[in-house]
């Protein structure tokens, strides 16, 4: 049997927070970063949904539809989104329900990642330099820190946000001193949250990272932007060397 790729099938770790009813596109046009009060049905956007102090709670692309809008994202993260936008529904007519994804919610990203060569979701996700927030990570760094500008998945003309203050004041003000790198190392992959060094001072943490094979693996990392030509290194000493992504970084874009 041969290795099934990521255009093949299904990742069985995602799941859908399906938001339908009138007021959908208006309500979580208020709670993410991306504009989709007027995401049109089979149009397609990444966004993120943040916590009141400007931090990720979660990375999702949302779908329109129909009758609404689809939030594909990690399934260890879905009831806490859901739970999360609950709580600013109030009056608003919109309901909000789990569903498991479709060939439909993951063609597109599946595609871009069996782009790359990568023999798995998470591995393609890498060599995209798109995080994957779970509930490991969920609420650990705000949007700049995680490439979401770069990505194109925040939208600063929009209104109003939660969390919308502090990431227009880091864009304005020139305080990303942090961003998404892409690493290669020997070994096993390390876990989320996993802290990388310069010498014996931390620089950086595993936002993602997955198995080439049996003997390299390959992460996305938060790091000091002025540590990325340092020799950083994981708290095993294992070596983390810079690869390259497929859009330029830079302290401020």
């Amino acid at each position: 049997m041969s290795e099934s790729t990521p255009s093949q099938c299904l990742p069985d770790h995602l799941a859908v927070l399906v938001l339908n009813g009138r007021d959908a596109r208006t309500f979580l046009n208020g709670q993410c970063t991306q504009s989709v009060a007027d995401l049109a049905s089979g149009a397609t956007t990444p966004a993120a949904v943040l916590t009141a102090q400007g931090r990720v709670l979660a990375y999702v692309e949302v779908h329109g539809t129909e009758a609404g809008l689809r939030l594909v994202l990690p399934a260890d993260l879905v009831e806490a989104l859901r739970a999360h936008l609950s709580r600013y529904v109030l009056r608003a007519k919109v309901q909000l329900t789990v569903d498991t994804p479709s060939s439909a919610d993951v063609e597109r990203a599946r595609s871009a990642r069996a782009a790359t060569g990568a023999l798995n979701w998470h591995l393609g996700s890498i060599r995209l330099g798109e995080p994957e927030i779970s509930a490991a990570t969920s609420g650990e760094w705000i949007a700049q820190m995680l490439n979401l500008d770069l990505l194109g998945a925040i939208r600063f003309d929009k209104g109003c946000y939660t969390g919308q203050e502090i990431v227009a004041r880091t864009q304005h003000l020139g305080r990303i001193k942090r961003r998404l790198f892409r690493f290669c190392l020997e070994g096993t992959a390390p876990a989320p949250l996993e802290s990388l060094y310069d010498g014996e001072t931390k620089v950086g943490e595993v936002v993602l990272a997955a198995a080439v094979n049996e003997t390299q693996a390959e992460c996305l990392a938060v790091l000091a932007i002025e540590a990325q030509g340092a020799p950083v290194h994981l708290s095993d000493g294992r070596p983390c060397t810079l690869a390259p992504l497929p859009y330029p970084i830079s302290g401020n874009s």
